[in-house]
């Protein structure tokens, strides 16, 4: 009886053990092959080489590890082992381009130029947003000329000599690679030795824009783009760097105005598509960014660039979930890929938030106490128009009033946007019986590296009181400078009760963010105070700071002091909110 259940035991952990691997195994390959593709973006080619034969000793037949493996030989300058990897890969896959694409790079860097050229070829024309492909066909064919050139000189001399590889294809190629891996200033220090070279190429003259307007060097890069199109007026790539560097400065309207341009001529063109679509997302465009990028699509269907920014239009719209299935799509054309990943790790948006404050004023000459608190609670209907509400207890002299109001908020564009409420005091002892107020802002100048975004702004407001009613009108301008880390204000506040009573005064304001996380503010009003229905003549000292402890919840605390005619008041504030 024993021997039988030690066998019945035996034979299922036997049954165990050879069923668990095949559960492990593919998840095993899956985390090498990931491992090893980052391993490569990184430039830790030896690492991506020994990660990706890992996961090939576990699934041989697999074509995406043996690609992969193929790029990080050639980054180790491994040739023969490198040709082999994407041999293997086409004996699978007779239609990988990336294959393809690979063997091109090893016959280009082996000297046989016959061979390179119609596989870099073939690969252009399937995808034809392929931009190293492109750039690959390019340098293959100058380095025909160059041998061609060289043969002449060869035979006279008598003696037969090999084409040297072309220093100008091998600067471009290193600085494309150090570009890719985000080493910007040692690209450009590559594209610069190759535009000493060939100071009329506008292959460099181009890649030299682009590397130096992301390191935000926006007048040289404008410089290297027009040296370009002085060479080659029309040059696509030219032409597309300027859209590029409008979008880096924050010129929307001449981006889409230069974009519009090149569309015109070139309309198939996918990163002309992609820009068009990422400037239509800028400007909340939606339904035209959608277009585009399904258009880089309908091109080709593997770009992961286009169902990136899909992604970004869906959650633009507020539908995350459908935002998260596009970048997965996009994650599995480019695993690894640290933006995509990024984007994914990104928390659903809050739509709910909830604000709560309470101020408690000290009055002089004995006069005691005031309270003001309040709590609201707003909510993002859609990106663009958020509605609010919000409840105030105020206490004046051992007199208490609620009031109730709601508020809502609308973007008509990324510039414009306007705002209504509507408030109401039963039972009003000091406060309005009833508000009404609107306001607009409309943003001029957009963020800048010095200097913006800069705003024009105006809030109006009526308020019936028992005895009196009072509109107020308040136009006022902001800006920002030091990378938009200091917000400077002005206001001017003109008020008029129904009897003809009026009065004008100022508020200016500034705000500094001192990390990230810690804002404070401070600024002086001259500017007349409604109380209980009168317009009374107000100075006042303020300030206060705001922390933001985790991502949802900020903390505030406020100091104010004013000097009224019959009496001063010190204000002390503390408030919360938090997004949900």
């Amino acid at each position: 009886m024993r021997r039988g259940r030690r066998a019945t035991i035996a034979a299922c952990v036997f049954l165990a053990v050879a069923a668990a691997p095949a559960a492990a195994l593919a998840q095993t390959v899956d985390e090498l092959y990931a491992s090893g593709v980052k391993a490569r973006q990184a430039q830790n080619f030896d690492e991506a080489a020994d990660l990706l034969r890992r996961a090939l000793a576990l699934k041989p037949d697999n074509a995406d590890a043996l690609v992969q493996l193929g790029f990080a030989e050639l980054g180790r300058n491994d040739l023969p082992a490198a040709r082999e990897a994407f041999s293997k890969a086409l004996s699978l896959a007779p239609a990988y381009l990336d294959a393809s694409f690979g063997m091109a790079q090893i016959e280009f860097r082996s000297g046989n130029l016959d061979a390179a050229l119609p596989l870099a070829e073939k690969v252009s024309r399937a995808a034809p947003g392929n931009t190293d492909a492109a750039a690959l066909v390019a340098n293959i064919r100058k380095a025909q000329q160059a041998s061609s050139k060289a043969k002449p000189a060869a035979a006279t001399a008598g003696k037969p000599r090999l084409p040297r590889p072309d220093p100008v294809a091998g600067l471009m190629e290193e600085g494309r690679r150090l570009r890719a891996s985000g080493e910007l200033p040692e690209a450009e220090k590559a594209y610069r030795r190759a535009l000493r070279l060939a100071p009329k190429n506008t292959d460099i003259l181009v890649a030299l824009g682009l590397v130096a307007g992301s390191q935000q060097k926006f007048d040289e890069a404008g410089h290297f783009f027009d040296q370009a199109l002085a060479i080659e007026p029309g040059l696509l790539d030219a032409r597309l760097g300027k859209v590029r560097l409008a979008i880096w400065q924050g010129d929307v309207p001449g981006a889409l105005a230069m974009i519009d341009d090149v569309l015109g001529t070139a309309p198939e063109n996918v990163e002309a598509l992609g820009l068009d679509a990422r400037i239509s997302l800028l400007e909340q465009n939606y339904a035209r960014a959608e277009q585009s990028f399904q258009r880089v699509l309908a091109i080709d269907p593997r770009n992961a660039e286009a169902l990136v920014g899909i992604g970004d239009v869906r959650r633009a719209r507020g539908d995350d979930g459908a935002a998260r299935d596009a970048y997965r799509q996009a994650l599995a054309l480019e695993p690894g890929s640290r933006d995509i990943e990024q984007r994914l790790a990104a928390p659903p948006p809050r739509k709910w938030r909830f604000d709560l404050g309470s101020e408690v004023s000290d009055l002089t000459d004995g006069l005691g106490d005031w309270t003001d608190s309040s709590a609201g609670l707003a909510y993002r209907l859609t990106p663009r128009t958020t509605i609010s509400g919000r409840t105030r207890v105020a206490t004046r002299y051992g007199r208490t009033d609620v009031q109730i109001e709601g508020r809502i908020d609308q973007a008509f564009s990324p510039t414009v946007s306007a705002y209504a409420l509507a408030a109401a005091t039963p039972d009003a002892d000091f406060l309005a019986r009833y508000s009404i107020g609107a306001g607009a802002s409309w943003q001029i100048m957009a963020p800048a590296k010095a200097f913006g975004p800069f705003s024009l702004n105006i809030d109006t407001r009526y308020d019936d009181f028992a005895n009196a009613e009072i509109t107020t009108i308040s136009p006022w301008v902001q800006a920002y400078v030091l990378d938009g880390r200091l917000g400077l204000s002005a206001r001017w506040v003109h008020a008029a009760d129904d009897i003809g009573t009026r009065a004008d005064g100022y508020v200016l304001r500034a705000d500094l963010a001192l990390t990230p996380g810690v804002n404070v503010f401070g600024g002086y009003a001259d500017a007349p105070e409604i109380s209980d229905g009168t317009l009374v003549p107000t100075r006042t000292v303020f300030g206060g700071i705001s922390w933001d402890v985790t991502d949802p919840l900020t903390l505030r605390a406020s100091l104010a002091h004013e000097q009224r005619p019959t009496f001063d008041r010190t204000i002390f504030g503390l408030g919360l909110t938090t997004r949900f």
